[in-house]
């Protein structure tokens, strides 16, 4: 039976019979009392996937093959990571299909959107996130000033030190706009600033907090944040810290060069 067009459905349809029985061996008046259907749905279903060679008769009830129960366990994995990225559709469409962003990224994140309501909640997401970490590297192509003051409050209080690579025009905006305030972050020992040779796909940063590493997304469109996406599984730390360390060997030291900076 092939697989992508006669399985994948199967198991799409039942999914929900298919979780319970990967719990273990289930009966059919279980499994219909569980599901809450009726036993001839379920008398059909077992059917089904018992001719499909999915599962089979055992001792209590029915339960999986060994064929059926790996089959389920990647449908399984896959549709989890469908689900992900599915979520965050909203977001990856305001970035170009070339984007250097692998799945990893994205599978198992928390996704943040703007809405009408609270037009401003992704922001509040990484404010929260700076509060609460001890270190945070920062690639940066754009820059709120929301931003700044949160990372000045936690730098200046002594409970945060912050890597930042910047690209031009967001050099230029913080030493025009920012100068004092990033001096003042320079003098307190906490902020390492430098301009980036290269300009990154996104903006995005990497906190630690305690143990835990955090990798934050963040995507602009015209009109701001368009979202704001949170994921500490280790492929997607390790996929931003190494993109993180190949933007910063690539950086020109900054502000030595800026006065309205380095003064």
């Amino acid at each position: 039976m092939p697989v992508v067009t006669e399985i994948l459905p199967l198991f799409a349809r039942r999914e929900q019979l298919l979780e319970q029985l990967h719990g273990g061996t289930r009966s059919k008046t279980t499994l219909a009392e569980t599901l809450d259907i009726s036993r001839s749905t379920v008398d059909r279903s077992v059917r089904t996937l018992a001719t499909a060679g999915m599962v089979k008769r055992q001792q209590g009830g029915y339960g999986f093959t060994l064929t059926g129960r790996l089959l389920y366990e990647e449908f399984r994995s896959f549709s989890e990571r469908a689900e992900s990225l599915a979520t965050a559709q909203r977001l990856l469409s305001s970035l170009p299909a070339d984007t250097e962003l692998p799945p990893e990224v994205i599978v198992g994140s928390t996704v943040t959107y703007p809405e009408s309501t609270a037009p401003y909640r992704p922001m509040e997401r990484h404010v929260e996130m700076i509060r609460r970490a001890d270190e945070v590297d920062l690639l940066a192509t754009t820059v709120a000033p929301r931003f700044i003051d949160a990372y000045r409050e936690q730098v200046l209080n002594g409970e945060l030190t912050l890597r930042a690579g910047l690209s031009p025009s967001v050099a230029e905006r913080v030493a025009t706009n920012h100068g004092e305030t990033a001096r003042e972050m320079i003098a307190a020992g906490g902020l390492t600033l430098r301009e980036l040779d290269q300009r990154p796909p996104f903006s995005f940063t990497l906190s630690r907090v305690g143990d835990t590493e955090y990798l934050s997304l963040l995507v602009y469109g015209t009109e701001g944040l368009n979202g704001y996406l949170v994921n500490e599984r280790p492929e997607a730390v390790a996929f931003a810290t190494e993109l993180f360390e190949r933007y910063w060997a690539e950086t020109t030291a900054w502000p030595a060069g800026d006065s309205r900076v380095s003064s």
